[in-house]
């Protein structure tokens, strides 16, 4: 890959942009790098921006080469399967209709079995018994057991192993008739925490107008470039727009990004705006074919006003090359070549 194509403006300076591999999504929890190259010179990017791309492929060998299993993976691992576990057993109560002493008496001996039997795996080392749960719960993140070392592996393992004593210690409770069951995990008290400490969304957003990251949730301090970058990948990949679409409305991104500043999206107001659609509407009508001009070309933003590039010749100059072409016409093939003459 060329790193010019690496290369993006914004504003005045360069940038160096990247996207990960989707196989290193899940543990980078981002769909680029991108970092700025602090220059305004091209032959300067280019060089820095070639440092950044063997920086990035060395980290992304590294990657690969030991992958790195997280407490936070763990922990949304257990709480997946505690949720996906537990959620099934209440559908069950809500379509199954009573449940007599007899099933009752039956339930909490089978659940009792469970939690000795995952205990004594768990304290003799079994760690293959939590095999495939582990696996499915893997994939379900986007993580393939192939790409974990044995080590990272095993730690999974136990974690589910306690996680399932859990889970099977939850559901014999609700036969008992608590359902307010504490789970004794680490991780997944730690993560059962956190979701419980999350604000409800607001239910005056439409989903709709929600973007989803490919790879990863979008962050509310994205900026606008990652922003507007996610919103016309999601859009190509869900056919919603075209290709030629996407790539009309990037130069739009750009644009307003050089007007009113790259920020996160509740950072802009009406005034923004406002000045933005300001500018847009001073630009003259071939702005679109000349992009390369903003900064420079034939129009240019300085101190927030558009200002058109001086002519090379004075008017009086211009008058008289116009009037001199049908002086001299005559001694060439056709008016375009006594112009060019």
């Amino acid at each position: 890959m060329s790193a010019r194509s690496n290369i993006i403006l914004r504003g005045t300076i360069f940038h160096f942009r990247r996207g990960v591999p989707d196989d290193l999504r899940t543990l980078i929890r981002r769909s680029e790098l991108v970092r700025s190259l602090a220059t305004s010179i091209a032959r300067t990017a280019k060089l820095r921006a070639c440092r950044s791309y063997l920086a990035s492929e060395s980290l992304f060998t590294a990657l690969r080469a030991d992958p790195v299993l997280t407490d936070a993976q763990l922990a949304r691992l257990v709480q997946d399967f505690y949720g996906l576990i537990l959620d099934d057993e209440g559908r069950g109560r809500l379509t199954r209709g009573a449940i007599s002493s007899d099933v009752r008496a039956r339930r909490l001996v089978q659940y009792e079995t469970m939690v000795a039997r995952n205990r004594d795996a768990l304290a003799c080392n079994r760690l293959e018994e939590a095999g495939f749960v582990t696996e499915h719960m893997l994939r379900k993140q986007g993580i393939g057991a192939a790409d974990l070392s044995p080590a990272e592996m095993a730690h999974a393992r136990q974690t589910m192993l306690r996680a399932g004593i859990d889970a099977a210690d939850a559901i014999r409770a609700r036969y008992e008739g608590d359902f307010d069951f504490e789970p004794r995990d680490r991780l997944l008290k730690l993560q059962l925490e956190m979701l419980a400490s999350e604000p409800a969304a607001s239910p005056s957003i439409p989903q709709s107008s929600l973007v989803s990251e490919p790879g990863g949730a979008q962050r509310d301090g994205d900026p606008l470039s990652v922003v507007g970058a996610t919103l016309r990948t999601t859009q190509v990949a869900t056919a919603a727009w075209g290709r030629q679409t996407a790539s009309q409305a990037s130069p739009t991104f750009r644009l307003f990004v050089d007007i009113c500043g790259d920020r996160p999206l509740a950072a802009y107001s009406r005034k923004h705006a406002g000045r933005f659609r300001d500018q847009v509407e001073r630009l003259p009508n071939d702005y679109g074919m000349n992009r390369a001009g903003f900064p420079g070309g034939s129009n240019s933003c300085k101190d927030g006003a558009m200002t058109k590039r001086p002519r090379p010749y004075s008017p009086e100059v211009h008058a008289r090359a116009v009037r001199m072409v049908p002086d001299h016409q005559a001694e060439h093939a056709s008016p375009w070549a006594a112009i060019t003459a």
